[in-house]
C-alpha cells in the first residue's frame, strides 16, 4: 500500500504539503499542488476518506446533476471532472433530472442532505430564486453548460453564441440563403444563445428569417424527428437548403426525418450540428459540426472546484466565469450551391 510518505518523497515535498493538498486545510502553491496530484496519480495513492472526513468536516463527495445521463456530452464532462478530483480522493455522484425541474430540486435536496462538498449543475430551470435557496444554505454550486440570470455562482460554459454564428456564417458562405433551425428548450441559456447566434448570422448577411423553417426539438431526438418531418411536409414546394440542429440528439432526429422523406444529405438539404452525433464514424456523409470540448469543460470545472475547496487562499476570490471556445469541424454535410 502506498503511503503519504512515499508520495512526499516522490514529489520532493514534505508530508505536510501532501496533507495540505489532500485536505485543503492550508494554502499550497499551484506548482506544488500539481506536482502532488501528478504523483498521487502515478503511484495510485488512495487517501483514507473516513479519517479525512472526521478531521476536516468534509464528505469528499461531489454531486453532478445533468439533464440527460445518456447523452455522451454529459458523460464526457463527467470523465473530465473525475480525472481531476479522483486523484484527490473525491467521489462523484452522477444524477439525471430528465429535463424535469421538480426532479432537479429533489436531487439537490438529496445532495444537500448528504452534505456533498460541491455540486456541478447543468440546470433545466432558469428559476434563480429556487437555486439561491441552496446557495444560501451553504451549498457550493458550479454551473456547467448553462448560465442562469441573477444567480451569483461560479460557471463553466461554452461560447454558444460565437460558435453558432461562425457555423451559420460558413453555411452562408457556401451559398445557402434558405436556412432552418432546430432549437433546443428555449427555457435554458444554451438554446437562447445558440439561436441568437443563428439569427445574428442571418442578419449580418442580409438574409431574412423564414419562420416556417424554425422548429423546437427541445433537445430531444424523437421530438426533433417529429417537428422536422412536419416542417418538411409543410414546405415541400420551397424546402430549406440547409438545417442547423442545436445539439447532437436533434441532429440525429433530423437525419431520420430526412431519410424517411427521401431527402439526401447534402444533395437535397445540408445539415450542421452543435455537437457531434454519438457514433459519427458510422454515418455517411459525416456531419459538419461545432466540436464541443466536453472533457475540457469537465476538467475546468474540476480544477475550479479544487481551487475553491482544496486551496484555501482561493476561497475569497469571488465568482469565476470560464468560457470554453469551440471549433468548427468541416466535413461532408454542406453542399456548395
Amino acid at each position: 500500500m502506498v503511503t503519504i510518505k512515499q508520495v512526499a518523497e516522490k514529489a520532493d515535498v514534505s508530508t505536510a504539503t501532501v496533507s495540505r493538498v489532500i485536505n485543503g486545510n492550508y494554502p499550497v502553491s499551484e506548482k506544488a499542488r500539481k506536482k502532488v496530484v501528478e504523483t498521487i496519480k502515478e503511484l495510485g495513492y488512495r487517501p483514507n476518506s473516513i479519517a479525512r472526513s472526521l478531521k476536516c468536516n468534509k464528505t469528499y463527495m461531489v454531486g453532478m446533476v445533468v439533464p440527460d445521463i445518456s447523452n455522451n456530452y454529459f458523460m464526457d464532462i463527467a470523465r473530465g471532472v473525475e480525472s481531476v478530483i479522483s486523484p484527490l480522493g473525491y467521489s462523484l455522484i452522477f444524477c439525471s433530472t430528465d429535463e424535469n425541474t421538480e426532479k432537479e430540486l429533489k436531487l439537490l435536496n438529496a445532495l444537500n442532505d448528504k452534505r456533498v462538498d460541491f455540486v456541478l449543475l447543468a440546470s433545466s430551470t432558469q428559476q434563480s430564486d429556487k437555486l439561491k435557496k441552496f446557495i444560501n444554505q451553504g451549498m457550493n454550486i458550479i454551473l456547467i453548460d448553462t448560465s442562469i440570470k441573477d444567480l451569483e455562482t461560479d460557471i463553466v460554459v461554452e461560447d454558444n453564441f460565437n460558435a453558432t454564428y461562425k457555423l451559420i456564417s460558413y453555411v452562408i458562405d457556401q451559398g445557402h440563403r434558405r436556412i432552418g433551425a432546430i432549437n433546443g428548450f428555449m427555457g435554458v441559456s444554451t438554446a437562447k444563445e445558440r439561436y441568437n447566434g443563428f439569427l445574428h448570422a442571418l442578419e449580418d448577411h442580409d438574409i431574412p428569417l423564414e419562420e416556417s423553417y424554425v422548429v423546437n426539438g427541445y433537445y430531444d431526438r424523437k421530438k426533433a424527428y417529429e417537428e422536422v418531418k412536419l416542417m418538411l411536409q409543410k414546405n415541400m414546394s420551397n424546402l430549406p437548403t440547409a438545417l442547423f440542429a442545436a445539439n447532437n440528439d436533434m441532429a440525429e432526429g433530423a437525419m431520420i426525418a430526412l431519410k424517411e422523406m427521401n431527402l439526401k444529405i447534402p444533395d437535397d438539404i445540408s445539415l450542421v450540428s452543435f455537437g457531434d452525433i454519438n457514433i459519427p464514424e458510422l454515418v455517411e456523409p459525416r456531419l459538419t459540426i461545432i466540436s464541443q470540448n466536453s472533457v475540457l469543460i469537465g476538467k475546468k470545472a474540476g480544477e475550479l472546484m479544487v481551487r475553491k475547496v482544496v486551496e484555501a487562499e482561493c476561497r475569497e476570490n469571488g465568482i469565476s466565469k470560464i468560457s470554453i471556445p469551440s471549433e468548427i469541424i468541416i466535413r461532408d454535410s454542406v453542399k456548395s450551391i
